[in-house]
């Protein structure tokens, strides 16, 4: 009973050691050339022009360094802007960025 139960535990570490190394990870890391995108959005949805002359990356930036900075949660479109949620000090700030 041993021995195969040993047979098999190698043969799963065999296997899974065989897997290429070069998975495909899409979406599962994050690329610093992707703009911080509303949940639900994807990096290929970029036929929307800036709002009110900046990116949402700019837009972050911009909330992040007229309130002290945080982590941005998300940038969403608002009217001609963006409402950007910031992180800092362990409360949620919800800014109107235009």
């Amino acid at each position: 009973m041993r021995a195969i139960l040993a047979t098999i535990v190698i043969a799963i570490s065999l296997l899974a050691t065989s897997q290429p190394a070069t998975a495909d990870r899409r979406g599962s890391a994050l690329r610093l050339d992707t703009p911080f995108l509303a949940p639900g959005r994807d990096a290929r949805d970029r036929d929307e022009q800036p709002r009110g002359g900046m990116s949402p990356n700019e837009a972050a930036k911009r909330a992040q360094r007229e309130n002290g900075g945080g982590r941005v949660l998300s940038v969403e479109p608002s009217g001609d802007g963006y409402r950007v949620k910031l992180l800092r000090d362990g409360e949620v700030r919800v800014v109107h960025v235009q």
